[in-house]
């Protein structure tokens, strides 16, 4: 039955393809043979081609055959005459062949064309068609038409004819009509062809063939356009559209040249742009002499069509190559087209050669309208390679981000309970070699966090999940925050560390406090990793702009700065440059990468200026909405000195009970410890199941909930929470303690009804801040 239906859906389909084509076919051919219908007025037309007679400077005549083609004298005029013979108003019809052109009835003037007094630049005027009004009261008279003009066209006599203006008009139409459809198709699918390029550049980040070969196609549609004597009745000044004949050919080689370059990959780039650039460098200079009449545009063509062999050349030769590398496979579409278009623009010269006074563009349009369409055969092939490629990017980042969740609770959770348990030896011992041991163990552990947080920090930029959360906040407070947490590691390298704060800053500004100290962090810590000696400096300064401050922080040191050549890479992942890939500095390399990233996502700059051996100095700029027009004062620590640290023996008044639910019970222990010294008590549950019996018996003021526990999870265990009836922790604030550290999971869990987060490793301060919050 599913066979039977879609046969019967491609048949009616078929059908429904075969009406349309017999009605359009029915349209072209009727409308070219069936007979004329229109009465309204005349469209009398005949040829005027015999009796031409050509009249010399020295007065004598020679009959001559129209089309033909003859030396003109050296006067560069060609005079014709001819006897008139009407028996209505009638209109003698020419192309004009780029010359100026003055028409005599018994000696004296009757029609005259020259644009010398309206065009903008150049010594001819361009092709158009004539209308010399003769009248029946003429006949017997010589009608003499005097062709004016130093170019390739003196001498070219086309056809000429004798008809109403409407019959002249509407021949002319029938001759160009096929060649203006092909030239709007070109048009329009090459600007099409060009939009789409700029999109899948925009999209996919990758510049397509096809957006190059829409480029040559109008350059070419343009030219066709331009060389039509219908543009005469589209363009008031058709003396600057024809110009855009020359124009156009000049800058056909330069979009195809790159056009190749594309299709090649870049492989043979510098030969390409060998032949782009003197193609540029002749039309720029062609111009400016165009404009200071020193030259015409058409004396500059050999050049254009140099380029275009060339190019040609470059790309038969490179094209050889290929195909003897194997690399055509997926250019067959492309290369298809290229010949089609060659081939069409071989007939079309050899048609030209053969008819001089004649300029059928229709067979080289035919070529380039194959081209354009196989290019977009091209192009929906690369799309759908793109879309795959993107699919399985996706994918692949999913099975990241899945794999980065996994590993940091993994690597999280152990040193959560490594750097639990060795705080509390370094709370209650008192042998002083276990405490030495103890401040190994801590100073490794936290190395070893830092790598993971690096290296989770990268993955998530990366994968687009740093989420920029602008609130307000006081400006002293983020410094004070800074310097608090680098002081001490510069105190144990035995570095000055010195603060230059503008002191009539705005007090209150708007951004991303915590990413913004994240940055001046990573760039202190830098600094103390390779200063040996001497200082580093934190300035912080602003300036105005477009009602924002520009806060400009810069982080500068003594230390062993970097060689010129090596500040380009220093932004790059996992890499060090110069003096620092020698140096036995811990780290991964990826701090001022993170930095880089973070600060282009809060728009700001970060720039490096540094001198080898004498130091190094980093300036970040940041935007930020001002909230208040108070100044900050002068930079000073303030009275509670480090207000990250907590204080060991600082009063934490907090009373209550606490669920702390784990599947690992090192860590329930390590949270035990962390609280043992206050008046919190803390229950706990080694699984989901035994949560739900405690939960429904005890009332607590928070609930701690691991998230990946085996059997049933931390979502599971909420779901499972907010089903129970008459549940006594119905309103208890439910804190998500994990070591699932991608950046966005604190939104995730807060709409899974969480009212907070908490990050494994513990700290103590962090947990402390908890408790004051949901418990006071």
């Amino acid at each position: 039955m599913k066979r039977t239906s879609l046969f019967i859906y491609e048949i009616v389909l078929v059908a429904g393809v075969l009406i349309y084509v017999f009605i359009i076919g029915l349209l072209i051919w009727g409308e070219s043979y069936l007979k004329e219908e229109r009465t309204y007025t005349s469209f009398e037309l005949e040829s005027y081609d015999d009796g031409w007679y050509r009249i010399y400077s020295d007065g004598t005549k020679e009959a001559i055959d129209i089309p033909g083609q003859y030396q003109p004298e050296s006067s560069h005029e060609f005079v014709i005459e001819k006897e008139i013979n009407v028996d209505v108003p009638l209109f003698v019809s020419f192309d004009s062949a780029k010359q100026d052109i003055n028409a005599f009835v018994n000696g004296e003037l009757r029609y005259s064309y020259s644009t010398k007094d309206s065009r903008l630049f150049g010594d001819n005027s361009p092709g158009a068609l004539m209308f010399i009004p003769v009248y029946p009261e003429d006949n017997g008279q010589n009608l003499q038409i005097v062709f004016i003009g130093d170019n390739n066209y003196s001498g070219v006599l086309g056809d000429i004819c004798i008809g109403t203006q409407l019959g002249i008009t509407k021949n002319l139409f029938a001759k160009e009509k096929y060649a203006l459809i092909l030239t709007s198709m070109l048009l329009i699918l090459g600007f099409i062809a060009f939009v789409i390029g700029l999109v899948v550049r925009a999209t996919y980040g990758r510049t397509m063939p096809l957006f190059y070969a829409g480029w040559v196609v109008m350059c070419a549609g343009l030219w066709s356009l331009a060389e039509s004597n219908i543009r005469q009745f589209i363009a008031p000044n058709f003396s600057l559209l024809s110009y855009m004949t020359y124009l156009s050919l000049m800058m056909l080689p330069f979009a195809t040249a790159f056009y190749f370059d594309r299709l090649q990959e870049g492989r043979y780039r510098i030969f390409y742009l060998i032949v782009s650039v003197l193609d540029v460098f002749c039309g720029y200079i062609a111009i400016m002499l165009q404009f200071f009449n020193d030259t015409d545009l058409i004396n500059v063509l050999i050049y254009a069509f140099i380029a275009i062999v060339l190019t040609m050349l470059i790309f038969t030769i490179s094209i050889v190559i290929d195909f003897i590398q194997g690399r055509l496979k997926n250019n067959w579409a492309d290369l298809v087209g290229v010949a089609g278009a060659l081939v069409a623009g071989f007939a079309q010269i050899l048609s030209y050669n053969s008819r001089p006074t004649t300029v059928d563009r229709g067979i080289l349009l035919c070529g380039l309208l194959f081209f354009i369409v196989m290019s977009y055969i091209r192009a929906l092939t690369d799309v759908r390679t793109m879309e795959r490629d993107m699919y399985a990017a996706v994918k692949a980042q999913d099975a990241s981000t899945a794999f980065l969740t996994r590993m940091s609770h993994e690597m999280r959770t152990p040193i959560n309970a490594i750097l639990g348990m060795n705080k509390m030896i370094l709370r209650e011992s008192r042998e002083d070699n276990i405490l030495d041991y103890a401040r190994d163990v801590n100073s490794a552990g936290n190395y070893l966090l830092g790598i993971v947080n690096e290296v989770l920090d990268l993955a998530k930029v990366n994968a687009g999940k740093i989420v920029i959360e602008e609130e307000e906040y006081e400006l002293m407070d983020m410094v004070r925050e800074c310097y608090a947490l680098v002081r001490p590691r510069a105190k144990a390298s035995r570095l000055s560390f010195e603060v230059d704060m503008s002191d009539v800053l705005p007090e209150k500004l708007k951004g991303d406090k915590e990413h913004i100290i994240q940055v001046v962090t990573n760039l202190l810590t830098n600094a103390v990793k390779y200063t040996p000696e001497g200082r580093i400096t934190l300035s912080v300064q602003g300036k105005i702009s477009e009602g924002k401050l520009l806060l400009i922080i810069t982080v500068s040191d003594t230390g062993i700065g970097v060689a010129e050549e090596s500040i380009p890479y220093l932004f790059d992942s996992f890499k060090r440059v110069g003096e620092f890939a020698q140096s036995k500095i811990e780290g991964t390399g990826l701090g001022l990468t993170i930095t880089k990233q973070l600060v282009d996502l809060m728009h700001g700059q970060i720039s490096v200026e540094s001198e080898l051996g004498k130091g190094t100095s980093f300036t970040v700029v940041i935007p930020q909405e001002i909230c208040s027009v108070e100044p900050c004062g002068t930079f000073s620590m303030g009275p509670n000195g480090d207000r990250r640290v907590a204080d060991r023996h600082e009063v934490f008044d907090v009373i209550g009970a606490i669920l702390v639910v784990d599947d690992v019970a090192i860590n329930l222990r390590v949270f035990t410890m962390l609280l043992n010294d206050t008046d919190v008590t803390v229950d706990t549950a080694i699984s989901g199941a035994e949560a739900i019996e405690k939960i429904k018996r005890t009332k607590y003021d928070i609930i701690f909930i691991d998230h990946l526990m085996p059997g049933m999870d931390g979502l599971q265990l909420k779901e499972i929470m907010d089903t129970i009836e008459n549940n006594p922790n119905k309103d208890t604030p439910l804190i998500m303690q994990t070591a699932n550290a991608v950046v966005g999971a604190r939104e995730e869990y807060e709409s899974f009804g969480f009212s907070d987060y908490i990050e494994k490793p513990i700290k103590e301060e962090e947990l402390k801040k908890l408790l004051r919050k949901y418990m006071i």
